[in-house]
């Protein structure tokens, strides 16, 4: 049972797993280094190392460490390509986009409408508002990975890691 009294998906296979986005909203937006992250569902807690301290977040996140891009009516909005440095400062052109993407999630709230992937890793989540969110792995580098989290649950990386 995870945290907030809600019981532990009893998806096992990956597929399944991703379609526990199906219905869910999309709250946000945001990078982590190098990665763009999207979080998707309620607010649930889950415990950090062993001191009982709590981390709080979305229920559901993806975080893609390879190519992505988030569209809107056919057009890139915002993609892994705004997160290069364009010089001067730490503010990155995908912090604006995020920025302004938020406000839209916190007006709109999106809910997913189908989530597949593709047997080499790509995956796309397709979303109310005419809205989808395309993860592209593009290498066969290792770091070249996305993975999809159930705070405080099961998780996979693809590529799978040994």
């Amino acid at each position: 049972m995870l945290n907030n009294g809600e019981p532990e998906p009893d998806a096992t296979d990956e597929d399944e797993l991703l379609q526990l986005l199906v219905g869910e909203v999309w709250v946000n937006v945001y990078r982590f280094g190098g990665m763009g992250v999207v979080d998707f569902g309620g607010t649930v807690s889950w415990p950090r190392g062993d001191g009982g301290e709590v981390s709080t977040g979305s229920r559901y996140a993806v975080h893609a460490q390879c190519p992505f891009r988030i569209v809107q009516c056919g057009e890139v909005y915002l993609g892994s390509d705004d997160l290069v440095p364009a010089g001067g400062g730490d503010r990155l052109a995908y912090d604006a986009g995020a920025d302004a993407l938020r406000e839209f999630l916190e007006r709109r709230s999106p809910r997913v409408l189908a989530v597949e992937r593709a047997p080499e890793g790509d995956l796309r989540i397709t979303l109310e508002h005419e809205l989808r969110i395309d993860v592209l792995p593009t290498s066969a580098k290792v770091e070249e990975c996305w993975r999809f989290l159930v705070r405080d649950g099961e998780h996979f990386v693809f590529p799978p890691v040994d």
